[in-house]
């Protein structure tokens, strides 16, 4: 098989193409979706609406469908506007590297996980659950993941945060509002399960390629940390050796386990210099 039998050898970016356009599609799937749930909840029999909800009795009664049905229900608009708000601004950033299949797993892990958590530690509670923001925090964590030095303007803070310091601050607030105890309606634990969904889901797929991951060891002194980098347009002025069988296997190959979006600007580089070789054209 020659170098350009590869499918992404024919068009490199033509992976990463269809991923961003299928993960942007999702997305706003996943948000109609909710929408239209939101607005048949208004005209919708109360007794369905205790079915959909996730709670102790219902799953006893074996209605497991529970797990998933209560992370597309809202109580009021409110609840509803920022989830999806929330949902748009960081499944952004997360959506177009996952593609759509993936997105849709990333937003069913965290919605199960974080309604796991709040039923395992409320079996004996007659509360009932309802709301996506256990997928929405699953999405954010997933955001400080891929991208964790994009900037955020957060009110009332007068300087931008960075997407991985958010995220962090979020998950202590939660965990301190869980520790107080306070009686606010809403269901922290939710959130911190979403978040170690989202964690899990996105270590189980790319392990530690990612950029971030808060858990991961600090680079020692020399040590190269390892990318997965947002795609981008290589420089195309670069100037380098010929790209031996070596170099270009080990980037074939993680192209093939990783995707083309896992390339540096400088692998990539030399992917299209190696392209270029092959067809005789590089200057």
């Amino acid at each position: 098989m020659s170098l350009f039998d590869r499918g992404y050898m024919r068009n490199p970016y033509a992976g990463a193409e269809r991923r961003d356009d299928s993960g942007r599609s999702m997305l706003f799937t996943l948000i109609l979706i909710n929408l239209g749930v939101f607005l048949s909840t208004l005209f919708m029999p109360e007794s369905l609406l205790d079915t959909l909800m996730l709670s102790s009795g219902g799953i006893r009664q074996f209605k497991i469908f529970q797990l998933v049905t209560a992370g597309f229900l809202h109580v009021d608009f409110w609840h509803f506007f920022f989830n999806m708000w929330g949902l748009y601004i960081f499944g952004g950033l997360v959506a177009p590297n996952l593609g759509g299949k993936r997105f849709l797993w990333l937003y069913l892990a965290g919605a199960v996980a974080g309604n796991l958590l709040f039923l395992i530690l409320n079996w004996y509670s007659p509360v009932r659950l309802l709301g996506a923001s256990g997928a929405v925090f699953a999405v954010m964590v997933g955001a400080a993941m891929f991208e964790p030095n994009r900037q955020f303007i957060v009110f009332p803070a007068p300087f931008p945060v960075r997407t991985r310091t958010l995220v962090v601050c979020y998950t202590v607030l939660e965990i301190l509002l869980m520790v107080s105890g306070t009686q606010d309606g809403i269901a922290h634990l939710a959130h911190l399960g979403g978040v170690l969904g989202g964690y899990f889901y996105l270590k189980a797929l790319y392990g530690s390629s990612l950029p971030w991951d808060p858990f991961r060891h600090r680079a020692r002194p020399g040590e190269a940390p390892r990318r997965f980098s947002v795609m981008s347009d290589p420089p195309r002025n670069f100037k380098g050796g010929p790209v031996g069988s070596k170099e270009l296997d080990e980037l074939l190959d993680k192209v093939s386990k990783y995707g083309i979006n896992s390339l540096s600007e400088h692998e990539l580089a030399r992917l299209r210099q190696a392209r270029e070789e092959m067809r005789g054209t590089r200057k």
